[in-house]
């Protein structure tokens, strides 16, 4: 192969169980492709040992090509419970699709990514699942593949209010977790892109964090009844051409015979460490209009994407669109 008048070496392609280091390796290629994308975290080794244990990934899954042992091209991917189009299916997460600046160009995403997809069919995925930035150019190539895109999504920023709702806000008690998990599956179990919160997608996404990355799950009381919830995640992001420090919120719920969502949701941002706060939403959710109304602003433009495999996903494809739960964990690595 060659690239302009350079002679390239031969490239291998291998699964994650023969690459060196893959911690580190993955780490610097994230950071090599992705250090200037709008809404790209700013990764260490610490969250990469962490996201390469998401339930459903294993290094069999996870593909990559070496050049002279170095880790230059890779798709991460794993496999969940997804719901869409009114069903469960097992859907093959595809995420940190990425390639080294010096070796783009060659066909290795093209090629990693027919891999990676033999090797969801062949684990029982019924789907390949994505979320890229419409505005760039993999969102092209991921439509050339064949996934279709099934909703359209936003990174949306906010300044923390200066003075929240009327209801009691504290940090969640371990004790409540198993509760808060049912609250949160009950919210969003209609949701299309909603992925169930088991034990160990819980215990991975809100307990067993990196140190500079902790979740904190804070509750918003009703006469000492919990009404709502979230989820915070500290980490910097870049935005604006720039790094900037926010708090992240996830999995805003609340029960609506206890409290109004707008008042719950008010409450809650109050509680942010960070004076600047991102959240992830599907333009057609109709929580948007509670974001909107707490003073939130569109940041980053994303696209949830499907390949349908099996006869269950491209019925489910037929089926008309839901809101759509946008997976944190997938867009900005939280």
């Amino acid at each position: 192969m060659r690239k302009g008048d350079t002679t390239v070496a031969d490239y291998r392609f291998v699964d994650f169980t023969q690459v060196a280091d893959v911690v580190g390796q993955v780490t610097t290629l994230n950071l090599a492709a992705f250090a200037e994308y709008e809404g790209a975290p700013d990764l260490d080794e610490s969250f990469t040992e962490w996201y390469l244990r998401r339930p459903g990934s294993t290094p069999q899954l996870c593909v990559g090509v070496l050049h002279d042992d170095e880790l230059v091209s890779m798709v991460l991917v794993a496999i969940q419970r997804v719901q869409v189009g009114g069903r469960l299916l097992d859907c093959g997460i595809i995420d940190s699709v990425a390639t080294a600046p010096a070796h783009r160009r060659q066909g290795l995403a093209r090629t990693l990514m027919d891999i990676a997809h033999e090797k969801m069919q062949a684990a029982g995925a019924d789907a390949g699942l994505l979320y890229t930035n419409p505005e760039d150019h993999p969102y092209g190539f991921y439509e050339r593949l064949g996934y279709q895109t099934r909703a359209v999504c936003q990174m949306m920023e906010a300044a923390r209010p200066a003075q929240g709702g009327s209801l009691d806000v504290r940090v969640a008690l371990p004790a409540e977790h198993a509760t808060l998990a049912g609250m949160i599956n009950d919210f969003y179990g209609a949701h299309e892109g909603f992925a169930p919160l088991d034990e160990k997608l819980w215990e991975w996404h809100k307990v067993d964090r990196p140190n500079d990355m902790r979740a904190e799950l804070v509750v918003a009381e009703v006469g000492g009844e919990v009404a709502a919830t979230c989820t915070w995640a500290e980490t910097s992001l870049f935005l604006h051409g720039e790094d900037l420090a926010v708090a992240s919120l996830a999995d805003f719920a609340y029960r609506a015979e206890l409290c109004d969502g707008e008042d719950a949701l008010r409450s809650l941002l109050a509680s942010a460490s960070q004076g600047t706060v991102v959240c992830l939403i599907d333009k057609e959710d109709s929580l948007s209009a509670l974001y909107l109304d707490a003073g939130f602003k569109q940041a980053v433009s994303e696209v949830s994407m499907i390949l349908p495999f099996s006869d269950s996903a491209h019925e489910a494809m037929a089926a008309q669109p839901g809101p759509w739960y946008v997976m944190v964990e997938s867009v900005i690595g939280m």
